[in-house]
């Protein structure tokens, strides 16, 4: 192949959704703490807009002591860049978990968190060795900055993973008002036999959500915006699948 070739070929693979490669491979992303604040912006206005009240953390169920579990696992991409001040998938995304753990924890949940200097295959194989009820990746997307919607991944349907993706895309609906894009199958993902990492090894279901795609402008700012609302229905949908799932763990 001609060197100018090789040299376009290596650009566009590099420009290509950071998610597809970190769920193919391995990454172990460094850690890179800004201390600035994150921004504080009015929500957007694609905030949904509907007259039924959200239903609110005290009415979630709550579960007898170590009866149910949850692997959490926020992106870990911290290359994966987002527009003007979102900065980096792998921040984002933990200020995100960082909102849904102790809710969960106040809640009855034994909740294990990954390591973010740690990759993919350390993180299914302490969720496989924990012998969790669930295990949930927490991302946002990235494509062609014009994309835009929330969508959520199973490894097949038919089975709690996409009952669980169901909830989790039904969750977000309650405050985003963009794209719905669905609960998709994630088993040939990257073609035939090839699944995203993350939903095809844990032993236990598992979910792969995007919330929306931080390099289109309207999805970033309302990502930014509202970090703890999505950290809170994300704490919902987990909290009511493993009630629906494991009825006998809730206390009553």
């Amino acid at each position: 192949m001609p060197s100018f070739l090789k040299f376009a070929l290596a650009v566009a693979l590099c420009c290509a959704s950071s998610t597809v490669f970190a769920q193919v491979a391995d990454p172990v992303a460094p850690e890179t703490v800004d201390p600035e604040a994150r921004p504080k912006l009015t929500v957007s206005a694609d905030a949904a807009s509907n007259d039924a009240p959200l239903p609110t953390l005290a009415d979630m169920p709550r579960f007898k002591p170590n009866a149910v579990s949850l692997y959490l696992s926020p992106s870990n991409q911290i290359r994966n860049i987002g527009f003007g001040d979102y900065r980096s998938e792998k921040e984002r995304m933990n200020e995100v978990a960082d909102v849904m753990e102790p809710i969960l924890k106040a809640h009855g949940v034994v909740v294990y968190r990954n390591d973010p200097e740690k990759g993919l295959r350390d993180y299914v194989a302490e969720a496989n060795a924990r012998d969790v009820d669930l295990y949930f990746a927490v991302h946002s997307n990235a494509a062609n900055k014009r994309a835009r919607g929330t969508e959520a991944f199973c490894f097949r349907f038919g089975g709690e993973g996409e009952r669980f993706a169901k909830r989790v895309v039904d969750e977000i609906l309650t405050l985003y008002n963009g794209p719905n894009r669905g609960v998709k199958e994630s088993h040939s993902h990257f073609g035939p036999g090839k699944p995203l990492y993350e939903t095809a090894n844990p032993n236990a279901p598992a979910v792969l959500v995007e919330i929306a795609f931080h390099d289109e402008e309207r999805d970033a700012k309302w990502i930014l915006a509202n970090i703890e609302p999505i950290g809170q229905a994300l704490a919902r949908a987990v909290l009511k699948h493993l009630a629906a799932e494991h009825p006998e763990a809730v206390a009553r």
